[in-house]
């Protein structure tokens, strides 16, 4: 190709970030991420500052915000922020569940804080909030004052409209239906903490906030009164996690790309979702269990009313009265018998006492039963109604069967089957645009893990120009950190296996390897690109002796940056 034909590309000016979803496992890959990225060198300063924008989601935004706070108050040199992150978050110190559930149990927190639902979520969001790390609210965002990180997304989904919520400091905050001169007024004053919760609160595990409700403490504001006044505010936008709609951030990104007309010349994906996911397995255990649904309430309601024995209780105590007052069993004929008055009172005591309950139980359960009613006509959708009145006639066992499987399934597609398709069409986005041709890369959490796959068609195969291949002990550090479970606590497996250093040394050692692998693919089309191949020669030998040393100890650098 001519010279002056020639793509001109600058690979590392301009770095867009993505960090998924995942709970700690994103979390502390994505501390991986942004921890060798500082240590890679390019035109004499890290490539950690060459990024321009970031977009996260869920796990990955408690990496995110702490990192793009940290640019923006230029206190701190990154070494001090990895430790300070780091030391949060050791399974010595932390005490975010524990603390969380402190403060929903306490009456005190809620009268603090009236303006927030009282949930788990908001509990979280609270703890958040408290957290050095995630101190401060989105006015830091306003005007960024980083030299470099200018563009942040924390990236949730609103439960209006079904689409992706952008905490962002430019375009629509929320999303396109949601955004509006009032939002955008009130925009600084969200707190970090509930940026957070936003995004990381998933379904299942979490319920959602409420926006704008749970979000400002001074409802007097005149700009939130005002926001209340509108319609699709009025009672709220549920928000809840960004993973529900794009786990993976891209679409957030390649917005901000576009609005900084094309000047990311690299955006790096790096995800700890998967493709993978554990076939669904049928319950078929029933074993007949005796009666229907029915039968069976039918029998425990039936103790909930007033009974024949109550009354027949109050005549025995009253006819023992009033016969020992005719004296009718002595033969004294003056004479009662002050044993037989006690017993009668007795008798029509316990009588009374049941009759006033099972009055009070009759009434009781006619208002739980027209409850129910009511929750099902307002919350099962129709087509379910006769389905579910069906149940009625079933024995127990079956219903038991039937529920778990549909409960079971229903689990499995929300947090499989929708996420893993949402998360190929995301994919397919990303890899179709002609316009990112030579800058995009996405790294995986699982890319190194040796594993075989459905879909690699047996041993998974390394690029054969990098040496050296991946070592056993690098695969098998790569393999405990993908096989960490989705949540927000270190429990004790994840202790054993020293799953956060795990985590982190596996983010580090695949960005090097995809990074030699994003080189080689631009030095395979050289005669198409105008590229500076000196300056990226320099960072190749910087990646291949750092790929040595860690197939020797893939945690050699966490080391080192723990000192």
């Amino acid at each position: 190709m001519e010279e002056d034909k020639k793509v001109k590309i600058d690979p590392f000016k301009g770095i867009g970030l993505c960090f998924s979803g995942g709970g700690y496992r994103a979390t502390f890959y994505s501390l991986g991420i942004v921890s060798y990225l500082n240590v890679v060198q390019f035109e004499d300063k890290p490539l950690l500052e060459e990024v321009q924008a970031m977009s996260s989601v869920s796990g990955g935004t408690l990496l995110a915000v702490a990192y793009a706070k940290m640019a923006q108050e230029l206190k701190t040199d990154f070494k001090t922020f990895f430790k300070t992150f780091y030391d949060t978050f050791t399974p010595e110190n932390d005490t975010l569940l524990e603390t969380a559930i402190n403060k929903l149990e306490d009456d005190k927190i809620w009268k603090a804080n009236e303006h927030k639902t009282r949930s788990l979520i908001n509990a979280f969001a609270l703890v958040y909030a408290e957290m050095d790390v995630f101190k401060g609210d989105f006015s830091l965002f306003e005007t960024p004052e980083s030299k470099h990180l200018k563009q942040v997304c924390f990236n949730a989904t609103d439960f209006s409209f079904g689409l992706t919520y952008r905490f962002q400091n430019d375009g629509d905050f929320g999303s396109a239906p949601l955004d509006n001169a009032l939002v955008k007024a009130l925009r600084p004053k969200i707190k970090l903490g509930d940026v957070i919760a936003s995004s990381s609160c998933f379904p299942l595990g979490f319920e959602p906030l409420l926006f704008p409700d749970d979000y400002f403490k001074d409802q007097k504001d005149e700009n939130y009164q005002k926001l209340k006044s509108l319609k699709r505010f009025e009672n709220g936008v549920g928000i809840m996690d960004g993973g529900i709609a794009d786990n993976q951030g891209i679409g957030s990104m390649m917005l901000i790309n576009g609005r900084m007309k094309g000047a990311l010349n690299l955006i790096i994906v790096n995800d700890v979702g998967s493709f993978k996911m554990k076939p669904w397995q049928q319950d078929d255990s029933y074993t007949k269990k005796g009666p229907s649904i029915k039968q069976f309430f039918a029998k425990a309601l039936s103790y909930f009313k007033i009974k024949a024995l109550y009354i027949i209780l109050i005549l025995i105590g009253l006819a023992l009265i009033i016969l020992n007052s005719m004296h009718v069993f002595n033969t004294c004929n003056e004479c009662a018998l002050p044993v037989l008055y006690i017993i009668g009172s007795i008798l029509m005591g316990i009588g009374l006492t049941l009759t006033f309950l099972g009055g009070l139980a009759t009434i009781a359960t006619k208002l739980v039963k027209a409850k129910i009613a009511s929750l099902f006509r307002k919350n099962v959708p129709e087509v379910l109604l006769d389905d579910i009145i069906t149940f009625k006639k079933l024995d127990i066992g079956l219903v038991q069967q039937m529920l778990t499987n549909r409960l079971t399934s229903t689990v499995k597609m929300v947090n499989d089957v929708f996420l893993k398709q949402l998360r190929r069409l995301n994919y397919d986005l990303f890899y179709s645009k002609s316009s990112l041709i030579h800058k995009r890369i996405t790294t995986t959490v699982y890319k190194l893990n040796g594993q075989e796959t459905a879909y690699s068609g047996g041993t998974p195969k390394y690029n054969e120009l990098i040496k050296p291949s991946p070592s056993s002990l690098l695969k098998d550090v790569c393999l405990t950190a993908s096989e960490t479970p989705t949540t927000l606590w270190w429990d004790k497996e994840d202790i054993l296996k020293n799953r956060m250093d795990t985590l982190i040394a596996c983010g580090q050692f695949t960005l090097c390897y995809e990074l030699m692998e994003y080189i080689i693919e631009l030095k395979n089309s050289k005669h198409d690109l105008d590229i500076d191949f000196d300056a990226l020669d320099k960072v190749d030998k910087q990646l291949k002796k750092h790929w040595t040393a860690f197939n020797k100890d893939p945690f050699f650098l966490v080391k080192a940056m723990k000192k």
